[in-house]
């Protein structure tokens, strides 16, 4: 990595934890761009080098906390149903703690996104491709019959999830997704995993 790249690395890291430290004191949706840029020393033009809006670093910021608890659950000998289970109960606790607004601006840019703005989708497809993935290494370990749907089985799973997080964004915060999410995983995802098992 060439010295340019070294640097705009670290502003960018700047950036980062200038929320971060930020948000210590403050709800992510009181911090502004001024907030960010003056706490990382940088001119407020250099914010948007390298972010559209506030809440694209927030999700950036979030997206760490959702790649931590996958390298907590990769253990291979972890029942299918219970880091499925783990996997969608941390992110809704993630996404409850980070921000209300993130999840709202998810949710927009999937029902109607800016030009370019994929961030909703690409969530989707982030969790999407986790538990498809915990599905096909259960087939492929023995766990689940081979004619196991995975992918229809996923989209199952991820439609009651984001089922959850819609609910919790349209009600303004007032359901809780992660009650109705681990509702969900106590009461239907044994079911719904156990109809493949061998």
């Amino acid at each position: 990595m060439g010295k340019r790249q070294e640097s705009a690395l670290e502003t960018k890291k700047k950036l980062i934890n200038a929320v971060k430290k930020l948000s210590e004191t403050k709800a992510y949706h009181e911090i502004s761009i001024d907030d960010i840029t003056k706490t990382a020393g940088v001119a407020k033009g250099t914010f948007y080098t390298y972010f559209k809006r506030r809440e694209d670093i927030i999700s950036v910021i979030a997206y760490e906390y959702f790649d931590k608890t996958l390298e907590e659950i990769s253990d291979d000998t972890m029942d299918v149903t219970d880091k499925i289970s783990r996997f969608l109960n941390d992110s809704a606790r993630i996404i409850e703690n980070n921000s209300l607004q993130i999840a709202q601006q998810w949710y927009r840019s999937v029902t109607s996104p800016l030009d370019g703005d994929t961030l909703g989708m690409d969530k989707i497809r982030y969790d999407s491709d986790f538990i498809a993935n915990c599905l096909k290494c259960a087939v492929d370990n023995g766990t689940l019959k081979e004619d196991t749907p995975v992918s229809s089985l996923a989209l199952q799973i991820v439609s009651t999830y984001y089922g959850a997080v819609v609910l919790w964004c349209m009600s303004d915060g007032k359901i809780s997704q992660s009650k109705l999410v681990n509702d969900f995983c106590k009461d239907s995802l044994s079911d719904i995993i156990n109809a493949y098992r061998r």
